[in-house]
Order: structure tokens, then C-alpha cells, then sequence
């Protein structure tokens, strides 16, 4: 629907999608563009707690720094992106389906940053120190570029993912499936669940690394319980007796 309140066609939507479309390919182009000479420095800040990596392959070097610069490119671009996507479904949504959605939006892009953040600067360099120490004077390590900074993205992916609980307990409670009664009422299971996590995914006797990861995940928690509280409709105050 336009702004003077004309409903498009068909052929008018496919064509807003079309240019919304490539308005988004031109900006995480753009971006990429602008990593893909930073790329080199970005791998050497990735692969400083591992020391030298190789590559296998003569294009192996070039390849990884444009997969660098295209995801690169592509979390810069994210914020107009979701503003493409926002525009282009926000006049078929009611005013009730648009209010969540203005800070769903920017709050799922920030926990996102916040968990592989949390990941690739601390998890994922306690974790290597703890696996790397399992070598032996005859046992050197040998990494490649790919395998190393595969898993570097993995475990970002993973913290970030991991980081939309809010988002995801607040979907559950606003459909009914779970309620602020029931998740208070678990909450000793929740912290216990939250170190059994944080020590799976950081492992060794690294006591700093599995808090550092636990404590987020209990606050998160406890944020996803005070939104619940304040989403929920306040109750009626009693009507006054009569006189």
C-alpha cells in the first residue's frame, strides 16, 4: 500500500522487491569493499592466540580474505539491510504487529554482536590455550587458515545465537507456551543448566572463561523474566463499593 493509501499490485510489489533487493547487494558490496583491505589485519588480530597459520592452496591466502571481507561486509550492512526488509513488510502489518517489531529488530542485531563478541575475544582464545596445551615437544600444532578461523566463526554464530534468549523466551511467553510463573519457579535449574553450558563450551579448569560465559547467560536470563513482567497487561484496580 502507498502513503496516499493505494493498495500495489502484484507487478508493483515484485518490482519494490526488486529494488529493495539491490539496494541491499550495493550496500554489503560497498562494505565488503571497504573490509577487504582490513582483512589482513583482521586475521591477524583472529589467529594471535594461535601464532602462525598456513593456507593449503595457492588461492587459499586471497580466498580467505574475501570470505573475511564478504561476511565482514555483510554484518556491517545488516542494520540498512533489516531497514530494507522493515520497509518493504511494515504496510501489511497492523499497528499491534508493528510495535514489537521496532525493538525486536535493533535489540536481536545488538545481543548478536554482544555473544560473538563475548566469543571471539574471550572464549574462543581460552579455549584454544586450553586444547593447544594437550601438544607435546613431537606434537606440534599445524592449522590451517580455513580450519582455524571456521571454527572461530562457528563459535560466534553459536554465543550469538545463543544471546537471543530473551528474544526467544519473550516470543514463547507472548504465544502462551511458557509463562514468568513457570520460568521464575525453574530459575535454580536455569543457573545450574546456565555453568553446565558455559562449561561445555569452555573447556578445561578455566574457571574465569566458564563465568565470564555463565553470567551473561543468567542475566539474559533474568532480563527475559523483568521483560515478561513488564509486557504482561497490569491488572484492573478494584472498582470502588458503593456508598
Amino acid at each position: 500500500m502507498t502513503s496516499s493509501g493505494r493498495r500495489l499490485t502484484l507487478l508493483e510489489h515484485l518490482e519494490e522487491l526488486r529494488r529493495r533487493l539491490l539496494v541491499c547487494l550495493v550496500c554489503a558490496a560497498a562494505c565488503a569493499c571497504w573490509v577487504f583491505p582490513h582483512s589482513g589485519a583482521v586475521i591477524d588480530r583472529l589467529a594471535a592466540p594461535a601464532g602462525k597459520l598456513v593456507f593449503l592452496s595457492p588461492a587459499g591466502a586471497f580466498l580467505i580474505r574475501l570470505k573475511i571481507a564478504v561476511f565482514g561486509g555483510a554484518f556491517l550492512a545488516l542494520p540498512i539491510l533489516l531497514y530494507q526488509a522493515w520497509s518493504f513488510v511494515v504496510e501489511g502489518l497492523t499497528d499491534g504487529e508493528r510495535r514489537p517489531l521496532l525493538w525486536v529488530l535493533p535489540a536481536a542485531y545488538l545481543l548478536f554482536a554482544a555473544g560473538a563478541a563475548l566469543a571471539l575475544f574471550v572464549v574462543v582464545p581460552a579455549a584454544l590455550r586450553f586444547l593447544l596445551d594437550f601438544g607435546t615437544p613431537t606434537l606440534r600444532p599445524l592449522m590451517s587458515v580455513d580450519e582455524y578461523l571456521g571454527f572461530f566463526f562457528f563459535m560466534a554464530l553459536a554465543f550469538g545465537l545463543l544471546f537471543q534468549l530473551p528474544i526467544a523466551l519473550l516470543f514463547l511467553h507472548r504465544i502462551g507456551v511458557v509463562t514468568r510463573a513457570g520460568l521464575s519457579g525453574y530459575r535454580r535449574h536455569a543457573y545450574l543448566l546456565a555453568f553446565v553450558i558455559a562449561a561445555f563450551l569452555t573447556p578445561g579448569p578455566d574457571v574465569f572463561s566458564q563465568f565470564v560465559l555463565a553470567v551473561p547467560t543468567i542475566l539474559l536470563y533474568e532480563v527475559s523474566l523483568l521483560a515478561m513482567a513488564l509486557s504482561e497487561p497490569k491488572a484492573a484496580a478494584p472498582a470502588p463499593l458503593p456508598l
